[in-house]
């Protein structure tokens, strides 16, 4: 047992060692360098909304300067529909799934002389399943700025992450001043798009060549904005193909390129979510094609990126990319408004090397330790039936088969500091008649057959019910729950009838603990007295009928 547990142990820290060897040595080349600051520090000062907007669209947000934590501005929410509808900003661009951050903001109630706010954090796993998680919580009063600020650790399956503000049970207006989000930020060595950089469009220039898809209108506001001020306006939707496009000549075929954009729609008075995709339309030999990157649910006036990666098959040219609500039906997208920002075409061959390298490496590291698992086990069981191998046969009577007297010393001894478990034994003591006479008569060698012979007998009747004993040269001692002294002499009077070239017989004696008799209670040195005398008695009437025996 101890050799197993130390197996065991040996197997858990070889689990440890690979599973937390492998990502250092992995990402070692892509993380060179990691820091921990400011991811977001928004004071409300540049007159923008830096990416900010009413989460779900159930209130209006406005840039004021009637309170501010420091500077002159604070960023207020009011008319607020829905308790949970507040200031909302995506973050998935700027926090690393499966790390910690930590957050920070000032909330003053601006109506109510006192408001619960909570901050909290919306996350869409790969499977489109949302989760919220609480950050922090206050009682902001109306006088007094106070101070929100919480550790939070981004889910490791998490695509999209927004963090926001609500209150519980009201709709009153409060503002919030100095938001800071504090992490890691992780240099990358990614090479982008065409000359190693990316293609950026943030619309802070203009359309920068977007152009409408059909009947469409589109302009550059700066009503609303991801980053910067600037966002692309698109609205008066006539077809479900109607969308904005850009060409992108950069783009070449047979290349792996991550697509983004961030989105954001609003319709009033809407309840359902509407679904918006990236795609790409191509000439391929001569044939216009159309292909979806990604396609996503979004929710009403909240910023969402869509990301997703595609490889252009070869021979593909005319490249565009555009951006485009998924409703088919006229009343679906008729009154339909959203904005596009951020959008980001990256040469990802790199990243997707990498990716696979590293998971060549983990499922190298995995197989390593498969196979080291495998041996340990099999060592593991390898020693445990060499262990029983050699247990049995220190116990085993080597020309019998039966257990030897060693082992049945241990077991009275045993029943001896356990007497209580002879309420229920049968003890049955046998010996092999005649065995001097064998020797004398047919050797030595037809002896010791007829002991094996015996104990045949014996472990053929009592097998899984009981155990047999030798406890000397041709005397045995058997043990069992039920009453098997019919079997063993049905048994033997079979054996008799089989001459093989010596007389065979064997006497047998059963004793078992009898109330009326074992006064004392059950004893098995009584029992086994009993079964000697009971066999030395069968013996005697064995003897009565032959006339060989001196």
């Amino acid at each position: 047992m101890k050799r197993v547990v130390k197996c065991l142990i040996n197997i858990v820290l070889i689990a440890f060692f690979m599973l937390g060897f492998v990502p250092v040595c992995t990402f070692a080349d892509e993380q060179n360098d990691v820091t921990y600051k400011a991811l977001i520090d928004v004071g409300f000062e540049s007159g923008e909304f830096e990416g900010w907007s009413s989460f779900g669209n159930r209130s209006e947000i406005v840039l004021t300067n009637e309170k501010a934590y420091s500077g002159l501005s604070s960023l207020k929410t009011k008319n607020r529909l829905e308790s949970w509808s507040g200031p909302s900003l995506n973050v998935t661009d700027i926090v690393t799934p499966g790390e910690e951050v930590f957050f920070r903001a000032y909330v003053i109630s601006d109506t109510a002389e006192t408001l619960n706010v909570m901050a909290t954090m919306k996350c869409i796993d790969d499977t489109g399943s949302e989760e919220y998680k609480n950050i922090m919580s206050v009682t902001a009063e109306n006088d007094k700025w106070q101070l929100m600020e919480n550790a939070v650790i981004i889910p490791d399956n998490a695509t999209d992450i927004a963090f926001y503000f609500e209150s519980e049970n009201g709709v009153d207006d409060f503002c919030i001043d100095d938001v800071s989000i504090y992490g890691y930020v992780h240099d990358s060595n990614e090479t982008y798009g065409e000359n190693g950089t990316a293609l950026d469009f943030d619309f802070e220039d203009g359309r920068s060549g977007w152009i409408p898809r059909g009947e469409i209108e589109m302009k550059i506001i700066d009503s609303f904005s991801y980053s910067g001020s600037h966002s692309l306006y698109v609205a008066n939707k006539k077809e479900h193909w109607n969308a904005p496009m850009v060409r992108i000549a950069s783009v070449v075929p047979l290349v792996n390129y991550t697509y983004s954009a961030y989105v954001m729609y609003i319709e009033k008075d809407c309840t359902e979510d509407h679904s918006f995709s990236i795609r790409l339309q191509y000439n391929l030999n001569g044939e216009e094609v159309y292909s979806t990157i990604k396609s996503k649910v979004l929710q009403n006036g909240t910023w969402s990126k869509i990301k997703g990666d595609f490889i252009l098959p070869a021979n593909a040219t005319d490249v565009y990319f555009y951006i485009r609500a998924d409703d088919d039906n006229e009343s679906a997208f008729e009154n339909l408004t959203y904005y596009i920002d951020n959008v980001r075409i990256t040469d990802s061959t790199a990243a997707v090397k990498s990716r696979r390298r590293n998971l060549a490496l983990l499922a190298g590291a995995f197989v390593i330790f498969l196979v080291a698992v495998i041996l340990i086990v099999r060592r593991v069981i390898r020693k445990n039936r060499e262990t029983k191998a050699a247990l049995r046969a220190s116990s085993i009577d080597a020309m019998t088969g039966a257990y030897n007297r060693n082992t049945y010393e241990e077991y009275v001894a045993e029943l001896e500091k356990n007497p209580e478990k002879c309420r229920n034994l049968y003890v049955t003591a046998c010996d092999v008649n005649f065995l001097k006479y064998i020797n004398d008569n047919y050797g030595h060698d037809n002896g010791d057959k007829a002991i094996i012979r015996c104990a045949e007998v014996l472990l053929r009747v009592f097998g899984k019910k009981g155990s047999v004993y030798r406890i000397g040269g041709d005397e045995f001692m058997c043990f069992s729950s039920v009453d098997l002294s019919d079997a063993v002499n049905t048994e033997f009077a079979r054996e008799n009838i089989d001459y093989k070239g010596y007389p065979f017989s064997a006497a047998v004696g059963t004793a078992y603990f009898n109330s009326r008799i074992d006064l004392d209670g059950p004893d098995i040195k009584t029992l086994i007295a009993r079964s000697d005398k009971a066999m030395y008695e069968h013996k005697v009437d064995i003897k009565k009928n032959v006339d060989f025996i001196d």
